[in-house]
């Protein structure tokens, strides 16, 4: 995690001032947990990843785990002295290769210790499909959260409406109406992000909520940003949020309810840029 970045409260997708970000949703989860973590050790924060479900370990990050002794806060500060960025979790599940999350009040817990500038919490699980609505026992979202990040993927528009595309296929139907082997349109995405038992329930009251349309880097991916912001435009509701579309595998972002576009370049810097 080299490099330099100027992180920009009106251009970023999250201000210097989130010090606990919480990311639900699907289609990118994890790919913009590590890029924020990127871009926030690169300006000397010290960064903590952690879920309250469970994530794949990753690559070349120290991992501390709760179940490996009772002295857990003083391990975690420890490793933030001798790396910029670690994982905090409860333990490792070795039939499923990966990492069990910490009780959303231990991750309260780590935010109200300030022991790292960032807490960044994957709070959601979609079996790694674009699209996903939440059963009755999740998100599970920290209530000191200071933003919440809604990710959808793009690859699901103008698709086929089945459970290989939408994770709790049955409950994305109960919200949005459509059936199976009916074609999603950005209208079922939109419903299901601001309905109350839909992308952001469970969110906490003063929680800021950003809405990311991922993947905007397939074939078409243009397109299909273009007709979300003309159906924003008509949406009272959602024009209450604010709205994304980018690449986290490429580290674009364009913010698409109002003309503002940031990206993360090749030598990590975030920056404005007038293309889109």
């Amino acid at each position: 995690m080299n490099g330099t970045v100027t992180l920009s409260a009106s251009a970023a997708l999250t201000s210097p001032e989130h010090r606990l970000i919480t990311v639900i949703g699907a289609g990118g989860k994890t790919s913009l947990l590590q890029w924020i973590a990127q871009c926030r050790t690169s300006v000397g924060q010290r960064v903590v990843i952690t879920t309250t479900t469970k994530i794949f370990p990753l690559r070349d990050v120290d991992t501390i785990l709760m179940e490996d002794g009772p002295d857990f806060m003083d391990r975690l500060c420890r490793a933030l002295q001798k790396s910029s960025c670690i994982i905090a979790a409860k333990r490792f599940d070795k039939k499923t290769g990966k990492l069990i999350g910490l009780p959303p009040e231990s991750v309260d817990t780590l935010h109200s210790a300030k022991i790292a500038d960032a807490i960044l919490v994957e709070a959601d699980g979609a079996a790694r499909k674009p699209l996903k609505a939440p059963a009755s026992h999740e998100p599970v979202i920290p209530i000191r959260s200071d933003i919440c990040v809604g990710i959808m993927g793009l690859d699901a528009v103008d698709q086929i409406f089945s459970e290989h595309i939408v994770h709790r296929s049955e409950i994305f139907s109960d919200i949005t109406g459509v059936s199976l082997g009916e074609t999603i349109t950005p209208a079922h995405m939109i419903k299901v992000v601001t309905a109350p038992d839909g992308l952001f329930k469970g969110c906490p009251q003063n929680c800021e909520r950003i809405v990311l349309l991922n993947k905007m880097d397939i074939p078409g991916g243009k397109a299909q940003v273009a007709k979300f912001t003309a159906k924003l435009n008509g949406s009272a509701t959602a024009s209450t949020l604010s709205w994304f579309a980018g690449s986290c595998r490429q580290h674009l972002l364009h913010r698409i309810n109002y003309q503002s576009v940031m990206s993360c370049a090749k030598n990590n810097r975030l920056e404005h840029s007038s293309q889109f």
